[in-house]
This record gives C-alpha cells, sequence and structure tokens, in this order.
C-alpha cells in the first residue's frame, strides 16, 4: 500500500464519502505499523465539489477535457504567431467548448449521485478556462487529484499551490529549450534577439487584449445572466399579482352582492317593522276600547 495509489483510490469517490474513506485508510496503514503513511493519508484534503466533477470529467469526460485542451493549444499558438484572425475565429469558439465541458462535468456528478450548484459550475468553467491557458494548470487537472478550483487572469501564472493532493503527482509540463547560439554572426543575432524581443512584447500585447476581452465578455455574460434572472423573476412577480387582482375582484364582486343583498333585507326588515309596530298600535287601541266598555259595565 502506498500514498500515490491510495490518493488514486479516494479521489475517484463521491465527496460525501471520502472522509470516511480516508479514516478507514489510514487506520488500515497505522495497524500495519506505517505511522507516517497513516499521517500522510489523514493529510489528504477532501476536494470541493468543483474540482472533484473536473476530476470526473478528465476520468469520465475526455473528449470535452481533450476538446477544451486542444482549444487552448490552438490560442497559444496562434498568438505566438500574432494570427488575430485566427485569435478572434478560436476565441468565438471557446465559450462552446467551456459551456459543453462543464455540461458534461455536471452531468457525470449528477450520474453519479452528485447535484453541482450554479456556483460549482462557475468555478468549474473557471478551472477550465486556466487549463486551456496554462500547461501547469492543465497538468494539475490531468493529475485527477485536483482538490480547489484554480482560475486565471490571462496574464500570470496560474496558482497551483495546495491544488494538487499529492504535488508528485503533477506530470511534468514540457519546456522547450532554445539552441545555443554557435558564436557567430553577431549582426544576425542582435537581430534575432530584437525579434524575439519585439514578438515578445507584441505576445504580451495581444495576452492582455485577450484577458481584457475574456474579462469583458464574463463580466457581460455575468450581466446578462442577472438581466434574465431579473426578468424572469418580474415576470414570476407580474404573473403573481394578475392571479391576486383577479381574486381581489371576484372578491369585490361577492362582497358587493352581498352587500345588496344585505341592504336589501335592511329595507325589508324595516318595512316589516313599521306594519308590526301599526299592527300593535292598533291592537292597543283596541284593547283599551274594551277594557273602557268593561269598566262602564261594573
Amino acid at each position: 500500500m502506498n500514498l500515490a495509489g491510495i490518493a488514486v483510490e479516494l479521489y475517484t469517490l463521491v465527496p460525501s464519502a471520502f472522509t470516511a474513506a480516508r479514516t478507514a485508510r489510514a487506520k488500515e496503514a497505522k495497524s500495519d505499523g506505517d505511522a507516517e503513511l497513516a499521517k500522510q493519508i489523514a493529510q489528504l484534503p477532501k476536494p470541493s465539489t468543483a474540482a472533484w466533477a473536473v476530476n470526473m470529467l478528465v476520468r469520465h469526460g475526455t473528449k470535452e477535457f481533450a476538446g477544451v485542451l486542444e482549444l487552448g493549444a490552438s490560442l497559444g499558438r496562434a498568438q505566438e504567431q500574432q494570427d488575430h484572425d485566427r485569435l478572434r475565429t478560436l476565441g468565438q469558439q471557446r465559450p462552446r467548448v467551456l459551456g459543453a465541458a462543464v455540461e458534461q462535468a455536471r452531468a457525470v456528478a449528477e450520474g453519479l449521485g452528485v447535484k453541482v450548484s450554479g456556483a460549482a459550475a462557475m468555478e468549474i468553467e473557471a478551472t477550465l478556462r486556466a487549463a486551456m491557458t496554462d500547461p501547469g494548470a492543465a497538468a494539475a487537472l490531468r493529475s485527477g487529484q485536483l482538490v480547489r478550483s484554480l482560475a486565471t487572469n490571462g496574464l500570470e501564472p496560474v496558482d497551483l499551490s495546495g491544488a494538487v493532493a499529492i504535488a508528485g503527482a503533477l506530470p511534468a509540463v514540457d519546456v522547450t529549450q532554445e539552441e545555443p547560439d554557435d558564436g557567430g554572426r553577431q549582426r544576425g543575432r542582435a537581430d534575432s534577439q530584437r525579434a524575439r524581443a519585439d514578438s515578445e512584447r507584441e505576445r504580451e500585447k495581444a495576452q492582455t487584449v485577450l484577458a481584457e476581452a475574456e474579462r469583458s465578455a464574463d463580466k457581460a455574460d455575468l450581466e446578462l445572466a442577472q438581466a434574465e434572472r431579473e426578468k424572469s423573476e418580474a415576470l414570476r412577480r407580474s404573473e403573481q399579482l394578475a392571479v391576486d387582482v383577479k381574486a381581489a375582484k371576484d372578491k369585490l364582486a361577492a362582497l358587493q352582492q352581498e352587500l345588496a343583498a344585505t341592504e336589501w333585507a335592511i329595507t325589508l326588515a324595516e318595512r316589516d317593522r313599521k306594519l308590526a309596530a301599526r299592527l300593535a298600535e292598533r291592537e292597543r287601541r283596541a284593547a283599551e276600547t274594551a277594557r273602557a266598555r268593561l269598566e262602564g259595565l261594573s
């Protein structure tokens, strides 16, 4: 039993089963007499939902994940070649590729019984975007042991500190070294260096423009989503108010009918009261007449 193999096992589990399984494996290592391994196992961090979903995408949604990395590589080549038309075309493809990968990650997670919230989905997209622009981030995702989400500003390397469960699990990132100068043709070398410096400045400028465009696009997407949510809420409220108004009108009509009936009942009751009063007055007079007659006979 070794830490790398145990990590592979643990990071394939759903988040709800992670802690119990980690504890069990640590106890097993300790009972086997390997206290150091037990300590290392116990220190393995539980992945966030977004990080776990990305791990599952790498394991089960390789086509979508490969699409993210392929588009990222194409964007990098277009930036190096200063091919602005190509950059624009690839940039238009990015939302579709990222969206498909996010949806696949959510589908894989939900297929394993884990619901991915909207906030976690946004973290998944940010992580995939980081992998698209940074080879180190891409290597972190390929490890399948991501424990937190990643982010990029498009200019600086992605912060990978504490991002992977076991730092040694990161695949090596290929770095192309320049051929050493042969010592001849000093003018040609100077021209080449200036050309590379100019190219690097242009690349940095293009990266800055791209990062700003991405930030603007992300902001616009967030504002659009907010506006759509507000519109949906307003429509829902309007529909509810329409129902409430109709119910109020129906109730008002019923109350008006009840009021009219009550007023008519009052009118009838007043008429009956007056008739009863006249009848009672007549009967009292008749009784007084009868009483006076009786007294005259005595």
